[in-house]
């Protein structure tokens, strides 16, 4: 028996998910709870539990959504992978450092400069270098009495200031830990 967390969704719940997540952000739209599963999951699942499922939610969010803050995002791994793998970033480098442990890589994108012109080339549906901050829905859900978030992920994850990029090295600035 497989006990890896197995996480499936049809093409019609990827699309609604994504469409909440952007509306929560930029609608000020109720957090469904199909939504609300899907982060809860994104957030207690290791890098090696994450499957398909995710990333192709994310894919259609970061396609869709535009920000309009522009903060500068790090990200700690061992190595830089390949370009266009969505992954966590942080807009807090303590936070990038404790999860490095201080080795590795770290991975800085100012976003503001990344998106300079994301508006003026790209239209929804097409955007190639946006975020997606995933920790603004945590502090909306905590503001709102919790969306049905457990208390755990909202005292625990909100502070490390989470957002959903691509990785995209020929955008972004990469450094050793010394």
């Amino acid at each position: 028996m497989n006990d890896k967390f197995q996480y499936r969704l049809t093409k019609s719940q990827k699309n609604e998910i994504a469409q909440n997540l952007i509306n929560i952000l930029q609608k000020d739209a109720k957090i469904n709870d199909q939504t609300r599963i899907f982060i809860s999951n994104w957030i207690l699942t290791t890098s090696e539990e994450k499957r398909k499922a995710f990333f192709d939610v994310w894919d259609i969010v970061l396609k869709n959504y535009l920000p309009s803050k522009r903060p500068i995002l790090f990200r700690s791994c061992q190595r830089v992978s390949k370009k266009n793998k969505i992954a966590s970033f942080t807009g807090r480098l303590e936070c990038a450092k404790r999860f490095s442990g201080g080795k590795g890589t770290l991975i800085i994108c100012d976003t503001k400069e990344t998106l300079k012109f994301e508006e003026e080339f790209y239209k929804a549906g097409s955007y190639a270098h946006t975020f997606y901050p995933l920790f603004s829905v945590l502090i909306k859900a905590k503001n709102s009495g919790g969306s049905g978030f457990s208390e755990r992920i909202l005292s625990d994850y909100i502070g490390e200031n989470e957002y959903i990029m691509k990785i995209d090295i020929e955008n972004m600035h990469s450094l050793k830990w010394e």
